[in-house]
């Protein structure tokens, strides 16, 4: 074998792995497709109770931290901004759409230290569970500029009705 044969073979193994990526992500996007009919956007008033930035990791199947959700925006890693109002969490993200994630009993907080792709220090992320549509489950978010304890106080009491 010659070096040619060598590089198309690499070549040609490297546009079967980038082919099969893109169907499995493909494949994704279609089986989540349903819940993107369940996501409530908003537009967030100046009542919050607190605001930071963030950055949003992922969001997963709740209890099953390697299975990602791929719907709307939620599909993409990206900057946001994170608020506390009385309706429930609100993320703002950059194409000025913001998602709420409602104020239910199912809507709960706390610290995480890993999810699909994406380690930190121990605790450095906090995890929101919640409900889209019939299935439950976690958000992630990195707080930049902010308390990541007073966001987990915030929507704890929120789910619990004391704001």
């Amino acid at each position: 074998m010659n070096q040619e044969q060598a590089g198309l073979i690499m070549l040609a193994l490297m546009v079967l792995a980038l082919g099969l990526a893109w169907w499995g992500w493909r494949r994704r996007l279609n089986r989540y497709r349903p819940l993107a009919d369940a996501l409530t956007w908003w537009e967030p008033g100046a009542d919050a109770h607190w605001v930071t930035p963030a950055l949003y990791v992922a969001t997963t199947e709740a209890d099953k931290p390697m299975e990602r959700v791929a719907v709307g925006p939620l599909a993409y890693r990206s900057r946001v901004r994170v608020g506390v109002f009385d309706r429930g969490l609100s993320v703002s993200f950059p194409n000025g759409k913001s998602l709420l994630l409602p104020a239910t009993g199912e809507l709960q907080a706390g610290l995480a230290t890993w999810t699909i792709d994406r380690v930190v220090e121990p605790d450095g992320l906090v995890m929101v569970r919640w409900r889209l549509g019939e299935k439950l489950v976690d958000s992630y978010f990195r707080v930049v500029d902010g308390d990541a304890t007073a966001m987990i106080t915030g929507i704890d009491a929120l789910a619990k009705g004391t704001r």
